[in-house]
């Protein structure tokens, strides 16, 4: 019995090894395919987190459509995700100029968006305004223009696209 034991063991060790290494390839091979070939769009793409996203989403296989401010920048964002990918592999980004503060621009950005590709599947509102200093010192010009861009411009492009 105690020789049964000793072969029994590494054998249950083994199998069990065996389900854990299945169960995690499915699980990946089902995240890769769950969003590979969706159309992500990503507001400011050229900051940090919008830049981080479109390197993973575009490593992933998905169409993007970066969006941003400044034209050079996007440009050298879309650069830097072609010289990186395997271009069989993964899709050429679409750039679009988007101030999300400017609320009569954004239903033709959305229209430009959908005319591109029919759909969008994700979208990433990552575009935001910041100002530090004293809520007294700040004017209600600059308040509206905040107000716009973190709260009326996000409305305004997700409204447009659904």
């Amino acid at each position: 019995m105690g020789f049964l034991a000793v072969l029994a063991l590494p054998l249950l060790l083994l199998g069990i090894s065996g389900i854990i290494y299945i169960y995690q390839s499915v699980r990946w091979l089902l995240s890769k395919s769950a969003v590979q070939n969706k159309v992500v769009v990503i507001t400011d793409a050229i900051s940090g987190l919008g830049k981080e996203c479109s390197r993973v989403f575009h490593t992933g296989g998905e169409r993007l459509v970066l969006c941003g401010r400044t034209w050079e920048k996007l440009e050298a964002l879309y650069d830097a995700l072609i010289s990186v990918a395997d271009p069989s592999m993964t899709y050429a980004p679409k750039l679009v100029l988007l101030d999300i503060s400017d609320i009569n621009c954004i239903q033709d950005v959305a229209k430009e968006i959908l005319n591109s590709y029919g759909c969008v599947d994700i979208l990433i509102n990552n575009a935001s305004m910041k100002v530090k200093g004293a809520v007294q010192s700040i004017s209600l010009e600059l308040d509206k223009k905040i107000m716009d861009a973190n709260y009326f411009g996000p409305i305004t492009l997700t409204k447009g696209i659904l």
